[in-house]
């Protein structure tokens, strides 16, 4: 059986875009409205990555196909770096 994985440059492209949100939160942190625009940056392209894993999985349905594995793990990287984003950017915040 086939496996999809046409979308894998996709979800490769947002990891790479969710971990320099991460490591904009943790080291260049200086004001607070850019640190609330990158958290809401993080979570639009998690949303965007969990929609992405939907609509894989009817592709796949409809074509009678095997689903990536990875792109799986990586929809689960995207909410665990979504978290800390979010763990950065509300203790600075209360500081």
């Amino acid at each position: 059986m086939e496996t999809f994985n046409y979308l894998r440059p996709i979800y490769y492209l947002i990891t790479l875009l969710l971990i320099f949100n991460l490591l904009y939160l943790i080291i260049l942190n200086k004001k607070l409205k850019i640190n609330i625009y990158v958290f809401l940056n993080s979570i639009i392209l998690t949303v965007i990555g969990l929609v992405l894993l939907f609509q894989q999985g009817i592709i796949i349905d409809e074509f009678n196909m095997s689903g990536d594995s990875i792109i799986f793990y990586l929809s689960i990287f995207f909410i665990i770096i979504t978290i800390i984003s979010a763990l950065f950017t509300f203790k600075k915040s209360k500081n």
